[in-house]
């Protein structure tokens, strides 16, 4: 039989078992029988276990194979480069930390270098400032020269812009800050109007107006030249020369009387200013204890009473709030952790002139029981922490003078007066020798007062 034969004989006899079925199926459904058909049970479908295949890519993973390391004889490793040997990196110095963004101890009359060519005309969109002067007749650098030498003089703290040569940013002793702009006067062919020169401009930012004024004419002075108008010693006031109960008018004046309580009030007052939690309350009680322990600015007696309060933290009158432990804290803990504030924001500001005015209030008290040759019993029970404590604070603000000479001034003063009061302080002082000579020669190119006081000091310990 041919394939298409059987073929064929296949396909009628499904056809025919097709239609017997479906014939069955109407009779049984016509009668409401129901189909005998055998259940079947449905079969679940087979999960198929899915590989994902990740896009073709560049790299290659590469697996590495590390096979046990072998302790090998030193003689074996003889021909193997010499390894480098790593050294803990030490943390940085405190003077690191404050290290300025200028020079280091160049004289001021260098640092400060103004290429006359490169000055520029001041912008049409600012309005004009009465503290400001125009020279005449001289290079910008010439004038540069000019200020910086008076800057010295003044003992005014400078920084200088990366960006702008022309510009100096000061600050000076009552923490008044101001800037110093040079500009260029183009020449005008109008013979009514001024020739060129160079604008000498300062502008104040910040702090008392009437310091900054004084300040202000003494450097606009020596911009154009003027000799002998701008030493500092000039602008102090004649109350702040000689004790207000020696001038003659309060000789003869009557003032009414002032008993012992109310000098102790007066004091009390300041330590509760002093003890709040208001940083600006804490400014103003610093500001007023700086005055109560200065006897040409307040009673005698009452200086005695607040210095008092300041050097002896076992004083009566320090069980409610401790003078000596607040004031000696800014010194100490101010100096070891400065606190990390914005560079010139107020908060850094703030901090620096809070703990400036501390040691110039511990100086202060220092001098006045040193005239009255009260220090050494004054001090006596807490000797040992001057001189393992106090004097190795003031030693460090020494060697800090470059970034803050303000405290180094106040630092030397206090140590001069302990190092005349007692061997023993003055053996400790000369220990610091190197910190006396940087604060010296910081003085001589840049502040003229620290110089001053680092040559006091240096007289005393010989």
């Amino acid at each position: 039989m041919s394939d298409s034969n059987r073929n064929a004989r296949e396909h009628n006899e499904y056809r025919l078992n097709r239609s017997r079925q479906s014939a069955g199926v109407g009779r049984s459904s016509s009668t409401g029988e129901r189909s005998s058909r055998p259940e079947t049970k449905e079969s679940e479908p087979e999960w198929r276990s899915m590989a994902r295949v990740e896009p073709p890519s560049n790299q290659e993973r590469i697996f590495h194979h590390e096979t046990p390391l072998h302790r090998a004889a030193p003689d074996a490793l003889s021909h193997m480069p010499q390894l480098r040997s790593y050294s803990r990196p030490q943390p940085k110095h405190l003077e690191q930390r404050f290290r300025s963004k200028s020079e280091g101890a160049l004289p001021r009359n260098v640092r400060w270098v103004v290429d006359h060519e490169s000055l520029r005309p001041r912008p049409d969109d600012l309005p004009p400032l009465r503290t400001s002067r125009v020279v005449q007749g001289a290079k910008a650098g010439e004038i540069s020269t000019r200020i910086m030498k008076c800057l010295q003089s003044r003992s005014i703290k400078t920084k200088f812009c990366k960006s702008d040569a022309n510009i100096v940013k000061c600050r000076n002793t009552g923490y008044c800050k101001f800037i110093i702009r040079l500009y260029l006067v183009e020449e005008e062919e109008e013979e009514e109007k001024d020739e060129g020169g160079v604008l000498v401009e300062v502008h104040r930012l910040c702090g008392d107006c009437i310091c900054f004024m004084k300040d202000c004419r003494a450097i606009l002075n020596a911009a154009e030249g003027r000799k002998g108008e701008s030493h500092p010693s000039d602008d102090k006031p004649l109350y702040l020369r000689i004790p207000v109960s020696e001038m003659a008018f309060a000789k003869s004046a009557s003032l009414p009387e002032i008993s012992t309580q109310d000098e102790v009030d007066t004091v009390k007052t300041t330590a509760t200013l002093l003890s709040s939690q208001q940083s600006d309350t804490n400014m103003l009680g610093m500001e007023l204890l700086v005055v109560q322990t200065d006897a040409l600015k307040t009673l005698k007696s009452t200086a005695l009473l607040a210095a008092r309060r300041v050097l002896c933290p076992e004083d009566e009158a320090n069980k409610d709030f401790n003078l000596h432990n607040y004031v000696m804290s800014l010194l100490i803990y101010g100096n070891e952790h400065p606190p990390s504030y914005p560079e010139d924001s107020a908060l850094e500001d703030h901090s620096m002139k809070l703990r400036n005015l501390a040691i110039s209030a511990v100086a202060n008290a220092l001098s006045l029981f040193a005239t009255e040759n009260k220090l050494l019993h004054t001090i006596s029970e807490n000797r040992e922490w001057y001189v393992s404590v106090f004097i190795p604070c003031l030693l460090q603000d020494l060697s800090l003078a470059e970034h803050r000479p303000h405290d180094a001034c106040y630092a030397s003063r206090c140590l001069a007066t302990l190092a005349k009061e007692s061997g023993e302080f003055a053996s400790k002082i000369e220990g610091g020798h190197v910190a006396i000579a940087k604060a010296q020669e910081v003085g001589k190119n840049e502040f003229a007062m620290l110089e001053l006081d680092a040559k006091t000091l240096l007289s005393c310990c010989v």
